[in-house]
């Protein structure tokens, strides 16, 4: 059960944030269309106001009409100040001739008059058509201008829209995958009555949206692009900002905003509601997994298992001939290698299976999946049943000495010779298994899986009794999170005792009637885990020849002899030929000769 819901849950969960990640992605930019959509309303309404007004000042006036007329008035305006300037010169003129010229001179200033309010009538209507032609010079660059802003801005639009459509369509496609994994966890009502663990319970839970959620959403968004759009269009006609085209200009201007206001205030409802759903969930996968990594923190600490001595300065020669030293040229072979050799194998170091306490999460799933590796290979155990027992009884481990019997005394070995006496000390079994070049790897990597093993046993007893809320949240990843943090606290109490010696019930809730197992047990189930009998046989001849000084390769462990003789019929070969046929020789007939074949072996 433990080892499938967490599958189911790491599975689900995956699904369900690549889902959550594309919808925050679509939301994020959904948020920018709205802040989007209100600038550019405000703009563009002020905007229209402003081509409308400019509109109004020009009236039905052109360019070309006003650069006509202006070049009309000024011709006219060079006439008049012309003559301005000749009837100024008469004046002097007649002033000049005397006191009877006064009558004339004021006729002329009289007309002078006219002539100068003409020429200051004429300079103002100057001005005021330049004043117009620059009018429509500034209300024709601001029109180009609002035609490429309007098109600028309606593909930023279309672009947002198409970047939602995307990332909903993913989430789409992830929300199904949701909902099929889900079929194929949770039982059909017809299957209600078989019985499901309370703790698939959050399976039930899990957020499924559905298809309308979706339709909405990608309609709203396609929606506010498309009236965009005709605003754009409103936008390129129009060359006249009068009275009927800047209503409809205001109209299409206030359409998609509308619309993108009344979709922002619907859909931020939804949305929030989802996003602090998952922030919930979020901090408490955080504050479960921070409680796991504290426990491992302290497991990492407490791993021991190798003195200094035995770490540093005893060990490291025996490794050195166990497994060799150094690299290139001055590399030594050790006894593992030539073993491994010896047999035609490769001579690798190390087990290639190193487990560390490190991260929280990934800890935690490993650990479950070992249960079922446990269960795939207790099903196929065969003879190495036999080596695996040779093991654990020749060599030492880390508990040799400390394991008591039912009285409470210690262990007795009724080995010949005591594995506890060994030059390489409580660590031996370990480095069977593992078969790393120092005893700091070898110990670690037994205490990491003895610790994730009981963790997920421990971890599977939190998930019998799950709690309520945490099955509400619908979040498969947190409820194992948090059966793990409660599982890691237990194991780390269940690994004090183990390295002690002392044996640890496997689980009150899980197997009845309840079994206790020692660190030696655990060894025992490791050895079956990581099955490799090639490798073993070397690290144990290695072992020995460590111990005994006498290198294998050059004892007899078994021998074999075949000899053959032949001896003259004197019978008639053919009667011979007869009882040979019927299985009453032990020669075989060659023509008149018997051939005898016999073999002796001796093995120990």
């Amino acid at each position: 059960m433990g080892s499938q819901f967490s599958q189911n849950a790491a599975e689900v969960e995956k699904v369900i944030e690549e889902r959550e990640k594309e919808l925050d992605v679509a939301w994020q930019i959904s948020e920018e269309l709205h802040e989007k959509t209100t600038m550019y309303h405000t703009y563009y309404r002020s905007r229209i106001v402003e081509l409308d007004q400019l509109a109004a000042q020009i009236g039905i006036h052109t360019a070309d009409e006003v650069r006509k007329e202006i070049a009309q008035v000024e011709t006219q305006l060079q006439a008049v100040q012309t003559t301005l300037r000749d009837m100024d010169m008469s004046i002097v003129s007649i002033g000049q001739a005397g006191p009877g010229a006064i009558t004339s001179i004021q006729a002329l200033l009289e007309s002078r008059r006219v002539v100068g309010e003409q020429a200051e009538a004429l300079s103002q209507k100057l001005k005021d058509l330049r004043h117009v032609l620059e009018l429509i010079m500034k209300y024709a660059a601001l029109l180009t201008a609002t035609k490429l802003e309007v098109q600028s801005n309606a593909n930023v639009i279309g672009e947002m829209q198409q970047a939602i459509e995307s990332s909903l369509r993913t989430a789409k496609q992830r929300n199904t995958e949701v909902r099929t994994k889900l079929e194929g966890i949770l039982p059909s009502p017809n299957q209600g009555g078989q019985g499901v663990s309370s703790v698939n319970e959050v399976f039930g839970n899990v957020p499924v949206l559905g298809d309308d959620y979706f339709y909405k959403y990608q309609t709203a968004a396609a929606s506010i692009a498309a009236l965009f759009s005709a605003f754009k269009e409103v936008v390129d006609a129009v060359q006249l900002y009068k009275a009927e085209n800047t209503a409809r200009a205001n109209q299409t201007n206030d359409a998609y905003w509308m619309e993108a206001r009344e979709f922002y205030g619907k859909q931020s409802v939804i949305e929030k509601t989802r996003m602090d759903r998952n922030g919930g969930i979020r901090t408490n996968k955080t504050l479960q997994r921070n409680k796991i990594q504290s426990v491992l923190d302290q497991a990492k600490q407490s791993i021991g298992g190798c003195s200094v001595t035995n770490a540093v300065a005893g060990n490291d020669p025996m490794y050195a001939r166990l497994q060799g030293s150094g690299s290139g040229a001055a590399a030594t072979k050790g006894y593992y290698q030539k073993y491994r050799e010896a047999n035609a194998q490769d001579a690798a170091i190390g087990s290639e299976i190193a487990y560390d306490l490190e991260k929280s999460e990934p800890v935690s799933l490993k650990a479950m999946s070992m249960l079922e590796a446990f269960n795939n290979a207790a099903e196929t155990m065969r003879n190495e049943l036999y080596v695996n027992e040779f093991a654990l009884t020749q060599f030492n481990n880390r508990t040799t000495g400390l394991e008591k019997d039912h009285q409470g005394l210690p262990k007795v070995s009724y080995e010949r010779i005591d594995p506890g006496t060994h030059m390489l000390a409580n660590q031996e079994a370990e480095y069977l298994i593992y078969g790393f070049s120092s005893c700091v790897a070898n110990v670690s990597s037994a205490y990491a899986e003895m610790f994730a093993f009981r963790m997920a046993i421990r971890t599977v007893e939190a998930l019998l009794d799950p709690k309520k809320e945490l099955l509400n949240a619908g979040s498969p990843l947190l409820v194992l999170l948090a059966a793990a943090a409660e599982g890691a606290l237990i194991a780390f109490q269940d690994m004090t005792k183990l390295v002690r010696g002392e044996a640890v019930e496997l689980s009150a809730k899980l197997t009845s009637p309840a079994l206790s197992l020692t660190y030696k047990d655990y060894l025992r189930i490791f050895l079956l885990l990581h099955s490799n009998n090639t490798k073993l046989m070397a690290r144990m001849q290695a072992l020995i020849e460590l111990e005994t000084g006498k290198d294998l390769t050059q004892i007899t462990t078994y021998v074999q002899g075949n000899a053959a003789s032949e001896v003259r019929l004197w019978f008639i070969p053919q009667m011979m030929k007869l009882l040979a046929g019927s299985g009453l020789l032990d020669c075989k007939v060659t023509g008149n000769r018997c051939r005898l074949t016999s073999t002796a072996a001796v093995a120990y």
